[in-house]
């Protein structure tokens, strides 16, 4: 085999060194011109991509040129430089390889060229929506679609390169037929959590960077990364969680993110022997919270003395704060406690504690 390989390759030498003068003109135009166009085309890509009055897709798809166009040119001259070895030489290259060979070196360099242009051109659009107030929603969205873009290039790709090597695409379905069953059975998990991703984008329940937790299936954390697989969330005791995707599709999602306010909602208990100052102390404390700067007053406001507990008046206090944020409804909701308790001390009366009254009875009769 290895003699047989020599005496191809001196077959070959000989083939270039005694080819006609024409083959090595063409050789020699095509060297140049390739270069030259090379060059060119460079220099032409750069300054449209540092030119700002363009449209924003335009100087995507002349940066995603940029690398590509040095491989793409100087791939058309090596197959150029075969072609005419094949014709100039006695070197036997069937014509209907080389055919084969310019049209898929075309298709994948055209698939890298628009994948290349995909991502470039998704990044800008993430960036431009990155001031809304739905920023993260809307960048989900964008991947979303990126990725499905790219699943639908890549199979028509594959699809093309089949009919370039004239695979029969008839005696491929029917062999997918016959084992579609078998693999279905095989991937429903896989089937169900791609469907289960694709519903995630869509419905958009949830987005990168959000809290979550789902009371039914028992996880919560904050959303890391929404695969077509599955989804990963960090816990609040930092630790990553992957949940398959086909769980969301009958998961119960709440998503306190997009919550508009945080509630307050609170039961404060007064002594019974401060019974008479209940009135004033609900006015007063009810009064605190509509001039309080961080009480959102367009939503609801209520102060109501309730019920009659065990050992104690209870006063219902329930209100939203304008803020949504954890940390700083934790210092309202501290601020407003301690106004109310500023409030009850100032009219003399006690916030109540559980207490037991025993009421003793003598039976002075039996007594000795």
């Amino acid at each position: 085999m290895d003699f047989n390989v020599y005496l191809l390759l001196m077959e070959f030498c000989s083939s270039i060194i005694n080819a006609p003068s024409a083959f090595w003109v063409q050789l020699g135009l095509i060297l140049f011109f390739t270069a030259v166009l090379g060059l060119v085309a460079r220099k032409i890509l750069g300054h449209l991509v540092r030119m700002k009055s363009l449209p924003e897709w335009l100087r995507t798809l002349c940066d995603s040129f940029y690398v590509p166009s040095a491989w793409l040119i100087w791939g058309y001259g090596v197959l150029l430089l075969i072609q005419a070895m094949a014709e100039c030489t006695d070197l036997i290259i069937p014509t209907q390889y080389i055919a084969k060979m310019r049209n898929l070196f075309f298709v994948l360099f055209s698939t890298w060229i628009l994948l290349r242009w995909k991502s470039r051109f998704q990044k800008t659009i993430v960036q431009r929506v990155s001031s809304r107030a739905s920023a993260t929603q809307d960048q989900a969205l964008i991947i979303a679609v990126g990725k499905v873009f790219t699943v639908l290039v890549l199979f028509i790709v594959g699809l093309v390169v089949l009919d370039i090597f004239d695979v029969q695409l008839t005696a491929l379905l029917a062999f997918g037929g016959i084992g579609g069953v078998a693999i279905g059975f095989a991937g429903k998990d896989i089937v169900a959590n791609f469907f289960g991703g694709v519903m995630i984008h869509i419905n958009r329940h949830f987005a990168i960077g959000e809290w979550i937790l789902s009371p039914n299936k028992n996880f919560e954390g904050v959303v890391e990364d929404i695969g077509w697989y599955m989804t990963r969330i960090r816990t609040f005791a930092r630790r990553p969680t992957f949940i398959p995707n086909a769980i969301f599709i009958d998961a119960i999602i709440e998503n306190p993110g997009r919550m508009y306010n945080r509630r307050i909602k609170e039961a404060v208990g007064i002594r019974y022997a401060d019974v008479n100052k209940v009135d004033p102390i609900v006015k007063e404390i009810r009064q605190m919270l509509e001039k309080h700067p961080a009480i959102d007053q367009s939503k609801f406001l209520f102060v109501h003395f309730v019920n009659f507990g065990a050992s104690s008046l209870n006063i219902e206090v329930y209100c939203f704060t304008k803020t949504t944020n954890w940390g700083q409804w934790l210092d309202i909701k501290q601020d407003v406690l301690l106004k109310i308790a500023g409030i009850i001390e100032s009219h003399g009366a006690e916030i109540a504690f559980p207490t037991t009254t025993v009421h003793l009875s003598q039976n002075i009769e039996g007594m000795e």
